[in-house]
């Protein structure tokens, strides 16, 4: 009777552990292990955890995962698509912020995606997807916020975990790296190491046809490029910190974290044009060489006050970054067809970039049930990019005066939200407000012209839940969200990916504005059902245009009138036996343009299908493994089509040296699947770019807690 009595005790304490409320369970989730009279109870850990406003994917459970970068991780979270670039949409919605540990990055799209290359996949805890966040979050990301959470060790005394692997797709990969925690008393001090080699092999085609009319009756000129990249990249990335309890109600912390790395992308290739008789009129061996290198120091002071014992508490956080980044280019072209001659070029290409980051945020309960979270942020910041471009010419280097360019971006951003919450019997009412004033300067030191703007926009938010029962809710949400242009969309001169495409940024952009509205029904945490519609205003919209003069194409970006965003996404988690679960996430959505593109006033809408199954099965208790699948069919991104894909990825792992060690072995992208298609027909020029990822990985690691 005391085994049974025991038994039916722990049963309730593990069932009461995991019926938190949402709040106390952002960002966590654990193994819970309670222990009586030698009687263990444990619940498995998930892969996925669907909350009403975010899906969280908890990284560190999943076997695939292992091994990969951070860029390669979110390529497989469900509903987030990478592009061949590195960026990033959710729920075929581009314009996403990415947040490390619940701060906003500063990084352009290329330095942010050589960022997430060079960031191990072994120091991620969660990515968190978040598609209609409160006032409280930075109102940047039309499609949405994704929160990257990195491990931190805090258990009493020394604690940390090594880890290391070796994978090898077309090129060997390998990281290893620790992390290492020690508290005692009030004191903590941590950090943590890791080397990245990512080894990379790219196929390429580029395709474009000229025609002759808009009616593309007749061709004028048919333009085929082929290239084979090899893309090493090495990281060396680290933090220390320590931490410190004043009191039993203050508590500070301080760290750097930096992040060294380099970069190169050669390219060996050829580029034909063919006449409207299928004639070669020019025929080219081509060669292009980039080297980036680039080193990043973060330095954070942070600390968090409780006022009393009801909640009432505060929270600041202040953050310097000083980031320095240089690319060296060098591009050439062999005519053969002709005596058309093109001009090896060269480019210098360096940057610096300082940010400052202060915010401070309050949480006041101010009655039963109520409560209200307001805060302060800003933001400073200052990249200046001198670029040099030449070209040869009569046996010496020239300067191209159409490319070379000092551009200095300044921009501050002040914002101030508050947010309150109400919970009354089964209804929890959320609404907050959020204001941010941006001021721009931009100046054009080359042509000694200077730019200058500045605006005030409001942020309002609003969400729902109703309880019907304790398995059963519903839920609605909407939130008002804001993509401003970046430094390198805004500057016109020209950055030079090869002789003969580069691309130019377009002063003239503004910011884009998003209306995000969602509903949606939840039993249990089992399945979850939502309808969600976005409306933007003045999107941005990639467009290209090919100089048959020249045979070069260069690509800006320009605001459309309007686009919509309207889907479907289901979530359900299921355990069809003890040692066989599976969580499947299904989406259907279509993006709508309107407006005037290039002659066009409207892109054909594609409804698309995006479904992403993972399967976890349990072998025996120190041998697990994992089946992943996703599909995703055609889409619209702009003015471009992209194929549809599919990525099956597997993966065993089994515990060793006591439960301490555990090895890993995955396969991604078992049927060389997941490559990235795009077309495009646009005025006088269709483009079809086809790119053969290097993603089909063997990977083996071993991870070793201390």
């Amino acid at each position: 009777m005391k085994k049974i009595i025991t038994s039916l005790m722990l049963a309730f304490s593990v069932y009461d552990g995991y019926s938190q409320t949402e709040k106390e369970t952002d960002s966590i989730v654990e193994t819970a292990i309670n222990a009586l009279d030698e009687i263990v109870i444990s619940k498995k850990k998930v892969l996925y955890t669907q909350k009403s406003d975010r899906l969280v994917f908890n990284v560190e459970n999943s076997i695939v995962s292992e091994g990969g970068t951070a860029l390669d991780v979110l390529s497989r979270a469900p509903g987030v698509v990478v592009s061949q670039d590195g960026d990033l949409s959710i729920r075929g919605q581009q314009g996403v912020a990415v947040m490390i540990n619940g701060k906003l990055t500063q990084l352009s799209q290329k330095e942010l995606a050589n960022y997430l290359k060079a960031t191990t996949s072994s120091n991620i805890k969660q990515i968190e997807v978040i598609t209609n966040p409160s006032s409280k979050y930075d109102a940047a990301g039309k499609a949405g916020i994704i929160n990257i959470i990195l491990k931190k060790p805090n258990s009493s005394g020394l604690k940390g975990t090594a880890f290391a692997s070796y994978g090898r797709g077309r090129k060997n990969r390998t990281n290893s790296g620790f992390n290492l925690n020690y508290n005692k008393d009030k004191w903590g001090v941590f950090g943590n190491y890791s080397y990245t080699f990512r080894g990379e092999e790219e196929h390429k085609q580029f395709n474009q046809t000229q025609y002759t009319s808009l009616t593309h009756q007749e061709i004028a000129s048919t333009n085929h490029q082929t290239s084979i990249t090899d893309e090493p990249l090495t990281s060396n990335n680290f933090k220390v910190g320590t931490q410190y309890e004043v009191s039993p109600k203050t508590n500070l912390e301080f760290y750097v974290d930096a992040k060294i790395g380099r970069y190169e992308n050669m390219a060996d290739g050829t580029n034909k044009v063919f006449n409207t008789s299928n004639q070669p009129i020019f025929d080219a061996l081509t060669y292009n060489d980039s080297k980036e290198k680039w080193n990043d120091y973060t330095y954070a002071f942070s600390g968090t006050h409780k006022f009393n014992d009801e909640g009432k508490n505060m929270i600041f956080d202040f953050e310097y970054e000083t980031s320095k980044f240089k690319s060296n280019q060098f591009q050439s072209a062999d005519n053969t067809a002709n005596a058309t001659v093109v001009n090896d070029r060269r480019g210098y290409i360096p940057s610096q970039l300082k940010v400052f980051t202060g915010k401070v945020d309050f949480v006041n309960p101010f009655k039963e049930k109520q409560s209200i979270e307001w805060g302060f942020k800003a933001s400073i910041k200052n990249n200046d990019n001198p670029s040099v471009y030449e070209y040869y010419e009569n046996n010496q280097w020239l300067i191209d005066f159409n490319s070379t360019n000092h551009f200095e971006y300044n921009e501050q951003i002040y914002a101030a939200y508050a947010n309150y919450k109400y919970q009354l019997e089964k209804l929890n009412i959320q609404a907050g407000l959020r204001s941010e004033y941006t001021a721009i300067n931009i100046d054009q030191k080359t042509l000694n012209e200077e730019h200058k703007d500045d605006y005030l926009k409001w942020f309002p938010s609003l969400s729902l839940k109703y309880e019907f029962t304790s398995n059963h809710s519903a839920h609605a949400s909407y939130s008002k969200r804001i993509n401003r242009p970046s430094q390198f969309d805004l500057n016109p001169f020209r950055f030079y990916d090869d002789s003969f495409n580069y691309s130019q940024g377009n002063p003239n952009l503004i910011p884009e504005i998003t209306h995000a509205m969602e509903i949606g029904y939840a039993w249990k945490s089992n399945f979850m059902a939502s309808l969600y519609f976005n409306s933007t205003k003045d999107v941005f919209t990639e467009v290209y245009n090919y100089n048959p003069d020249t045979n070069t194409t260069v690509t800006t970006q320009i605001n459309v009138d309007k686009s919509y965003n309207y889907g479907v996404n289901i979530t359900n988690t299921s355990e069809l036996s003890k040692w066989w679960s599976v969580n499947t996430l299904f989406n259907v959505f279509e993006n709508k343009f309107m407006g005037q593109i290039l002659n066009s006033n409207t892109i054909d809408p594609i409804m698309t299908i995006n479904l992403s199954v993972q399967n976890s099965f349990t072998i025996t208790e120190t041998l697990k493994a994992e089946g992943n699948a996703q599909y995703q069919s055609k889409s619209n991104l702009g003015i471009y089509q992209r194929d549809g894909f599919f990525d099956f990825s597997i993966g065993i792992s089994k515990q060793v040296l006591a439960k301490k060690g555990n090895i890993k072995l995955n396969f991604t992208n078992v049927f060389n699947t997941n490559n990235f298609y795009i077309k495009s027909a646009v005025a006088q020029t269709t483009i079809d770019k086809r790119y053969d990822l290097d993603n089909r990985i063997a990977t083996i690691a071993f991870t070793y807690r201390i």
